[in-house]
């Protein structure tokens, strides 16, 4: 199929969208505390290129071989430090069998009256999907997100605000457009009579998004890994509740728009095929609001991709969305 960015946003590299602290960065006693976990001299560092977020994250190899994975952010920093921190106090309390990378240890050192947490984690050897994407990466994706699915035992108190909830804090992106204002200046196929559709499904979130499952809530190509064709999820900092499909949901628009069929996994995974329609566009008409209003912020100076990952996002789903709403004559039938 065409690929739906039509030139106007650059196709973001997410293997080298991030601008990371480096290790020589780090304290002292951040690196010490590293070399010991790695049970040597550390050798050499591979920082992380994936990510919107300048927290340090990097494979570590000893002069012995070992090799471990680490992240590790400052107080300071008050966008990473409390993703790191929620990463600390959930992967622990994840069910087993997970499709999770082991961590080993979470740390909290304070250096010179500053807070650090520090994570240090199994290294895997892995890659991103979509590079390109193929059918068997997305199998396996699938396959994770079906043994996540739910996570039965996760403690809810833990567990994150309803999806629903979140979405509904995003201001509608479609009212002013469906009022005569003007579309996006990245999305400007955006016409009034789409923007009605869309809201439309936007207001049905409440009922198509509720559920009790815990979410992973920010699944996309840069938080998977793919290792000897099994998918790993990463950076379980955003957790949520509703319903079970929605991560897989959310990581379909960059497969369709690597060129493979979005409509047919679908109906291939058990965990939608049973989906109302109706269900299935109202979450991506959220996603689509979301990202609308993301990529319409100002630029971020530590994360020079953030923006562009919107916009790029919002033509994805707005792609796929227009064509499933056009395919089924002006807009899904509620369930």
């Amino acid at each position: 199929m065409p690929h739906p960015t039509k030139n106007l946003v650059p196709v973001p590299d997410y293997r080298r969208t991030a601008s990371r602290r480096t290790f020589s960065e780090l304290p002292a006693v951040l690196r010490d505390r590293l070399a010991a976990h790695a049970g040597g001299s550390i050798a050499s560092v591979h920082n992380a290129g994936g990510g919107f977020t300048n927290g340090f994250a990097a494979v570590l190899t000893s002069d012995t071989g070992a090799r471990i994975f680490a992240k590790a952010a400052p107080a300071a920093d008050s966008l990473i430090y409390p993703a790191y921190e929620r990463e600390a106090q959930v992967v622990p309390l994840l069910p087993e069998g997970m499709p999770v990378p082991r961590l080993h240890f979470a740390e909290h050192h304070v250096v010179n009256g500053v807070d650090w947490q520090l994570l240090v984690y199994e290294a895997i050897e892995g890659r991103m999907p979509g590079q390109p994407w193929s059918e068997a990466d997305l199998c396996s994706v699938e396959a994770a997100c079906a043994a996540a699915a739910g996570m039965p035992g996760f403690p809810a108190g833990m567990a994150g605000d309803p999806l629903a909830e979140d979405m509904a804090l995003v201001p509608s992106q479609f009212v002013p457009v469906a009022d005569g204002g003007a579309a996006p200046w990245f999305l400007p196929e955006l016409n009034a009579a789409q923007a009605r559709l869309f809201q439309a499904s936007l207001d049905l979130c409440p009922e198509a998004l509720a559920g009790d499952a815990v979410l992973h809530g920010d699944l996309r190509p840069d938080n998977i890994l793919i290792s000897s064709g099994r998918a790993l999820f990463c950076d379980w900092n955003f957790l949520g509740t509703g319903a079970p499909w929605t991560d897989w949901v959310g990581v379909l628009p960059y497969a369709r728009g690597g060129g493979l069929d979005a409509d047919a996994w679908l109906q291939r995974s058990a965990l939608t095929r049973d989906v109302p329609p109706a269900y299935i566009d109202a979450w991506l008409a959220a996603l689509l609001n979301y990202m609308i209003h993301a990529g319409s912020q100002p630029e971020v100076a530590a994360s020079p991709h953030l923006r562009s990952h919107g916009r790029y996002t919002a033509r994805l789903v707005r792609d796929w969305l227009d064509s499933r709403q056009a395919t089924i004559g002006g807009g899904p039938p509620r369930p």
